[in-house]
């Protein structure tokens, strides 16, 4: 059966903007995020593709300072945020997972 999570969307309220949230895959504790950017929804696993941790140092920050790639602040790899292709750093090449994402009219929801 599949996992659902359901966001408001009311909680991106700038552009851009994410939100975390935290799901279990395989029996494990795992989490996501959702970026608004350009206008678009994207959905992703919060893991470096070059290192498995996070990419947030603080809790749901993953913009570097002038809001326009993804960050990891652990090694400062950078991603594109409408594609998670890694553009700068030790994973450059690689792309972020995606997670399937439906946007409906006042919600998101996002199916592992």
């Amino acid at each position: 059966m599949d996992n659902q999570i359901f966001i408001k969307k009311d909680c991106l309220n700038k552009d851009p903007s994410t939100v975390k949230f935290n799901f279990l895959e395989n029996g494990q504790d795992q989490s996501g995020f959702i970026v608004f950017f350009d206008k678009k929804y994207y959905a992703y696993k919060n893991k470096c593709q070059h290192l498995e941790v996070e990419l947030d140092w603080e809790n749901n920050n993953f913009f570097e300072d002038e809001n326009k790639l993804i960050i990891c602040a652990t090694h400062g790899a950078l991603y594109e945020p409408k594609s998670g292709k890694c553009l700068m750093g030790p994973c450059k090449g690689k792309n972020l997972e995606i997670l399937n994402l439906k946007v409906l009219e006042d919600e998101l929801i996002v199916t592992i």
